[in-house]
This record gives C-alpha cells, sequence and structure tokens, in this order.
C-alpha cells in the first residue's frame, strides 16, 4: 500500500501513449480480448470536453474493435472534490448512479465498488464522510484519496475497530461490524449507517452508546477515525436493543464479552476508534483486483475466469502528476463496444497514464454520468440500481464540513 502525493508543480502528463495503445495493438494475447492480437495501428477518434475547470472528460472511439471508452480526469488541486456515496442514507443501499449523482450535486460520476445484490451493499470495506459501514470477510482493495485531496493511497487496509473504555483505558475489539450478530467471543457493533439490514440482535447483552463529540483524526500510529460516546444503558434482553441514533454494542450472553459490556455503567465516556491503516481520510472505495501498481500492470493475461473474459469496465486510477482518472470501457455490445478482459483494461489504464489503478465493479454497473447526463451506453439497456457510486463534487464535500 503505497500512497502518493501530489506535488505543488504540475508535473509532465505521465501518458506517454499512442492512440494505437490505447485502443489495444499491444496487448499480449488474451482469450476474448479482440484488441490482443496486436492488429497494425488503427485510427482511433478523440474527443476532448472541459466539463469545469480542472475537470475534462475524454472519449476514445475505436470503430474496428469496436470500443468505447470514456475517461474523466480531475484535477484535485482546484475546488474539485472526489466523494463517495452510498445508494441511502443507510442499508439496505440501491439508487442508480444518476440518482446518486443528482442527490449530491456531483458534477460527474461512475459506479463503485461490486455489490452485493442480495443486501443491497458494498462487498468491501467503505468509509464515507468519516462513517465506517461494515467489517468484510475478504479486504479486497481500498481507493482512498486524504481529506485535504493531496495524498491518494492505493492497497490491502489494514482494518481494525476498538471501543475504549476512557475511565479505566480498558480497550476491546470490535468485530464484526455492522456484520451480522456476534459469534461467542466476539463484540458486534451496530451504527445508524447499517440501517434495517444491520439490527443488534435479540437475546444478547448489550450495552447503547450515545455520540458526545464529532470524529477527530486518531494520533495513534495506524491513523483512523477517533468519536467520544458516552454509555446510555447496558442491559441483557430477549428483544434487540435500540440504536436510538446511537451504537450499540452486543455480546451472547454468559460470555465474557457480556460481562465486560455489563460492567459500563450508564455516563462512562467511551471512545470509539475506526481505522482503514491510513491516516487523514474521510471517505475510501473498495475494489478488485489492483490493476497497476507502481506503474506497472499487475493483473496476467492467462486469468480466464467469467471476470477476466471481454466485459464492460470501471476502474480509478491516479496519475504520475497525481490527477485523478476515472474509466469507463463499455462492453457486450456487438456494434457499439466488445469491451476489454481485465488485463486490457490494465493495460488501458496504464497507457491513460495511471501509476496506481483499481478496478471498480463492471459488467451491467458500468456508468458514467457527466452533468446529469448518460454519457455510455450500459450493457443493460438501463441503468442498474447499485449500492454506491464516486463522484466528483464542483466544491467542498458538505458531509465533511
Amino acid at each position: 500500500m503505497k500512497p502518493i502525493t501530489r506535488r505543488p508543480a504540475v508535473l509532465t502528463a505521465a501518458l506517454g501513449v499512442s492512440m494505437a495503445l490505447l485502443a489495444g495493438a499491444s496487448q499480449s494475447a488474451s482469450a476474448g480480448d479482440p484488441s490482443a492480437a496486436a492488429p497494425a495501428p488503427r485510427r482511433v477518434i478523440e474527443k476532448t470536453s472541459k466539463i469545469a475547470p480542472g475537470l475534462i472528460l475524454k472519449k476514445y472511439v475505436d470503430k474496428k474493435l469496436p470500443r468505447h471508452t470514456f475517461e474523466l480526469i480531475a484535477d484535485l488541486s482546484t475546488p474539485l472534490t472526489l466523494d463517495v456515496t452510498l445508494g441511502a442514507k443507510s442499508l439496505p443501499a440501491r439508487a442508480t448512479v444518476s440518482d446518486m449523482a443528482k442527490r449530491a450535486g456531483a458534477l460527474a460520476a461512475i459506479n463503485g465498488d461490486f455489490t452485493n445484490p442480495h443486501v443491497g451493499r458494498p462487498i468491501h470495506p467503505y468509509l464515507q464522510d468519516g462513517q465506517f459501514l461494515q467489517t468484510v470477510q475478504q479486504l479486497g482493495a481500498v481507493f482512498s484519496v486524504s481529506a485535504n485531496e493531496k495524498t491518494v493511497t492505493l492497497g490491502r487496509p489494514s482494518l481494525a475497530v476498538t471501543a475504549t473504555d476512557a475511565a479505566d483505558s480498558r480497550v476491546w475489539t470490535i468485530d464484526p461490524w455492522n456484520h451480522g450478530a456476534p459469534a461467542p467471543g466476539q463484540i458486534a457493533g451496530f451504527s445508524p449507517i447499517g440501517g434495517t439490514q444491520e439490527f443488534p440482535p435479540d437475546h444478547a447483552c448489550s450495552v447503547r452508546l450515545l455520540p458526545k463529540e464529532n470524529y477527530v483524526f486518531s494520533t495513534g500510529a495506524d491513523g483512523g477515525l477517533d468519536q467520544t460516546f458516552t454509555v446510555d444503558v447496558a442491559a441483557c434482553q430477549e428483544e434487540a436493543m435500540t440504536r436510538n441514533g446511537g451504537v450499540v454494542l452486543s455480546a451472547p450472553p454468559a460470555t465474557d464479552e457480556a460481562t465486560q459490556l455489563l460492567s459500563l455503567a450508564p455516563g462512562t465516556p467511551m471512545v470509539m476508534h475506526w481505522t482503514l491503516g491510513r491516516p487523514g481520510i474521510l471517505d475510501a472505495v473498495g475494489g478488485t483486483p489492483i490493476l497497476v501498481q507502481d506503474g506497472q500492470v499487475v493483473v496476467t493475461p492467462a486469468c480466464s475466469s467469467s471476470l477476466c473474459r471481454s466485459n464492460p469496465r470501471t476502474g480509478i486510477g491516479v496519475r504520475a502528476d497525481g490527477k485523478i482518472i476515472l474509466v469507463v470501457v463499455d462492453g457486450r455490445r456487438k456494434r457499439w463496444s466488445l469491451g476489454p478482459t481485465l488485463f486490457g483494461f490494465a493495460r488501458i489504464m496504464k497507457d491513460l497514464g495511471a501509476v496506481q489503478a483499481l478496478n471498480l465493479d463492471g459488467g451491467g454497473s458500468t456508468t458514467m454520468v457527466v452533468n446529469g447526463e448518460l454519457v455510455n451506453k450500459p450493457s443493460d439497456g438501463f441503468e442498474r440500481h447499485i449500492s454506491n457510486a464516486v463522484l466528483v463534487l464542483p466544491g467542498p464535500d458538505p458531509g465533511e464540513s
């Protein structure tokens, strides 16, 4: 996991690529990717539009493959802000990218992390305006930009959630967080963003914590966020303890963890700590796999799984000059765009100048919206309702003020 800090001076763009490379003419052979056979260089039509100061949209059309690629280039040294959003205020979360962009007043948006269609939630760790959504069984990779919009980090997160009794410094690990009931030996946490998808369990010993102060950046070595709460009530009961705008910590009855929770007296100050192992971040989106790292393609052309075959693709990356690129490539449309393989998409991201890049959800979820208009052609023929999106805002993020 290697951070990239944008330099004050604008560097020479690190594209270094011909349009033939973008079209895939130099790609190694890969099953199912029509551009991988390295034919003679072909003419690619490029159209550039200025969306706002610091935000450029580029469209690349290769009619021979065929392929339609759309690239947003965001310069975060301008007033632009990169943000993420769920499809709703809490789980389950489902909305179209267009609706999410409109609600946020975004200049542009693309689909984000893969969505678990059964429960309407991202499948990887996710952080939005300082609210940590969930622990997960498979971490994948996470893309984040620091709150000051200067440092980009891409890699596997170091996920941890703890609760500290500020009165006697006892520290408890909270796992799972908004991800199901606790097993014996565990304390589970449930916050308002868990919504109706993640209720505290029945037949549990629980404590309700009410927020006393807003979050602050942690001064600890692992970065993250700290927020002070006050114990409201601690009890074992048959019915689930309600959150009432706070956080509920629960453990199975007759366990050491339950005894520890019940020892907390009303009014006890508690500090909740959430971290992905990165200081100074308030937003993070997950995906898989990493496409480009340290300027090199890190996926293999040998993969033949459904994820690796020709499909619509969405990715996010950072160039050597610190500019963020948001890229979608249409697919599954015979006369419009066939879509690259995963390896081919990694090559496209690298050829567009990405020194770090992450694969986001693709297939029918691949969507780009600019100024309220859908600019690509989703393979379903319409926008899917998905759980999250990546946004480009015209100014500061109001959720972080």
